[in-house]
């Protein structure tokens, strides 16, 4: 028999255009989180498309970054120059 780790949603983000939402789960059980995109589909309604786990680690880590974004000084822009590439690499204009 499968056991099924409870879960519970601690909060969704929906997106710019209505039709994706980001979610945050805990599993409770196994104590890691999960992020997943759903996007919405004609005539299937909202579906998951992408999910991504991550452990309490991962996720302390990830809340770290994220607070960082409203300190300037902390922010970082990155080019494509100090970017390290091996072997031939074709640049694609940024939009």
């Amino acid at each position: 028999m499968i056991s099924q780790a409870s879960e519970a949603l601690l909060g969704s983000i929906h997106g710019e255009d209505n039709d994706q939402i980001i979610e945050v789960i805990v599993k409770e059980d196994e104590d890691r989180f999960e992020i997943r995109l759903l996007s919405y589909g004609e005539g299937l309604g909202w579906y998951v498309q992408k999910t991504l786990p991550i452990d309490s680690i991962q996720a302390n880590e990830l809340v770290k970054i994220l607070s960082k974004t409203h300190d300037t000084k902390e922010k970082k822009l990155i080019r494509h120059d100090d970017i390290s590439t091996f072997g031939k690499v074709i640049r694609f204009p940024l939009v």
